[in-house]
Parts: C-alpha cells; structure tokens; sequence
C-alpha cells in the first residue's frame, strides 16, 4: 500500500489537501474524512509535467497533483522525466521542455 498527501487541483475544483492511497489495483482519493473517489490503476493516466507537479486523467477530468513526496509518487506511478542528458550548463529546463512538448 503506498499512500500520498498532497495537493490536487482542477477546473472545478478548489486546490484541496488529499491523501491518494494506491494499493489493491485502485487508485483512491480522500480528503480528510470525505471520500473523494476510487478508480482501476489502468484508467488513470498519470504525466509528470515538471519535478514537482503531475497531471492526472481521472475518467476524463484533468488534474494536477502536487505531491509532499515527488519521487516517490512518480516511482509509484511510473512517471518520469529524463533529467540525464545535459544540454547546457545546466539543462534542467530544456530537458523538461523536451519532456513536456514531446508527449
């Protein structure tokens, strides 16, 4: 069982504090004590849009999610940025530009 608190945010929703629990096959949702939802691991589709934020696909509805744990949510979920291959002295935000404009 792998739990994540964080902040999730979408169009119709206010940015809230959720703990999102993935374990069994499911991918749940709550804040606090209100049950937000519990979806198929496969029908969510998770995008990692930069170290810190992912967005997820729930049934359709967009969402960005902020993890406390970024590493271990992507881990979790298996989305990841190549941040390997050095462009320039830096080259973290190129990299995350190629990332986020190839998918």
């Amino acid at each position: 069982m792998s739990q994540f608190k964080g902040r999730l945010q979408g169009p119709e929703l206010e940015p809230s504090t959720v703990l999102i629990d993935i374990s069994d096959g499911r991918f749940r949702v709550s804040a606090g004590r209100i049950h937000l939802g519990s979806w198929p691991e496969e029908k969510i589709t998770t995008e990692r849009t930069s170290i810190y934020r992912f967005k997820l696909d729930i049934n359709g509805d967009e969402f960005e999610f902020y993890p406390e744990d970024p590493s271990a949510f992507s881990n979790a979920v298996g989305a990841f940025i190549d941040l390997t291959e050095p462009r320039s002295r830096f080259g973290l935000k190129e990299r995350i530009e190629k990332t986020t404009t190839s998918g």
